[in-house]
């Protein structure tokens, strides 16, 4: 399980997500410099590229990214999408690419979701593994930037891309369904409500917050998808940046699972191993992990983003506590 959000306005553009799994991961903050070769199981050797940062892991000095950003601002996010997600076997005269290609060729290459439609029409998410012993992940896709979102969704009868307008993602059922439900939500409101149900009738408000009434607070999928559009959507931002990066963090929180909120049949406990947000204006990922809710944040240098090189940098997930 996981959740992804976009925000945007003229000033700032904020992606985000939280990670939900039922093991921990030792992920990185990971940089991909422009000139970093990237080698494509079908598409051979892309020399140089635009410079992508995120988080993932690196096996065999190739990055596997969970969630990243270009250097212009273009995000991305695969979230699990179990019993849906289908890859097809490779096509003569597709754009043939793995998985966990696609952040690199996207990213890669263009600078906005504008500039990928083309290409989109034409993809083939493939059946081919990176390794024998590194099965792909079942996956459904989120692709922003500062003027759009989308969402990449393959399933057996063929690749479907939505126009994300709420810019949230969460997991399974799949996107068309998440549209529809939010309409048994079209009532919630964060102001003060009033008296509809009967004039005459001397009801009073007896509490803050009853407008939200019925919104659901659950770890399910949907659940997750119609709180966070609400919060995302209805929340203030203004013109200071910090107070902005904490709003996100804030709604991130909202939808988060905590160890043993969630128990799976195996006796696993599902918890969102880490939340990040990126602040592509500034070129800086902010991030923290379970076990330390200090937020640790990354900024992409200039050396960086022009090296050849994949560097790395570790997530805490030791407490830390600042003394007064």
């Amino acid at each position: 399980m996981c959740t992804a959000l976009n925000k945007t306005n003229a000033s700032f553009h904020y992606f985000g997500r939280n990670l939900d799994l039922n093991y921990p991961f030792s992920e990185s903050i990971i940089v991909l410099g422009k000139k970093r070769t990237i080698e494509f199981k079908t598409l051979g050797k892309m020399k140089e590229h635009h410079c992508i940062y995120g988080v993932g892991i690196i096996k065999d000095e190739y990055p596997f990214f969970f969630d990243c950003v270009n250097q212009y601002g273009l995000s991305f996010a695969g979230l699990n999408f179990p019993n849906n997600a289908f890859f097809f076997p490779e096509e003569k005269n597709k754009l043939n690419l793995a998985p966990y290609e696609l952040p690199l060729y996207f990213l890669g290459k263009y600078k906005s979701v504008k500039e990928i439609k083309e290409d989109l029409k034409r993809l083939n998410i493939a059946d081919i593994p990176y390794s024998k012993d590194l099965p792909l992940a079942t996956l459904h896709y989120m692709i922003a930037d500062e003027n759009e979102c989308i969402v990449l969704e393959q399933m057996k009868d063929g690749l479907h891309i939505h126009d994300d307008i709420f810019n949230v993602l969460t997991n399974n059922p799949p996107f068309d369904y998440h549209k529809i439900n939010l309409s048994n939500y079209m009532h919630i409101t964060n102001r003060e409500i009033q008296n509809n149900i009967l004039k005459s009738a001397d009801l009073e408000i007896y509490g803050k917050g009853m407008g939200a009434i019925s919104l659901p607070g659950d770890s399910s999928p949907a659940s997750r998808f119609i709180k966070a559009t609400f919060l995302l959507n209805n929340i203030d931002f203004t013109s200071d940046n910090d107070f902005n990066i904490q709003q996100m963090f804030h709604v991130l929180n909202n939808v988060s699972s905590l160890k043993g909120e969630i128990i799976l049949n195996d006796e696993s406990r599902e918890y969102t191993v880490y939340s990040d947000i990126y602040d592509t204006k500034n070129k800086t990922v902010y991030i923290r992990s379970y076990e330390d809710s200090t937020i640790e944040k990354h900024f992409l240098t200039k050396e960086e983003e022009n090296s050849a090189e994949l560097l790395s940098f570790k997530v805490s997930h030791q407490p830390s506590y600042k003394n007064i």
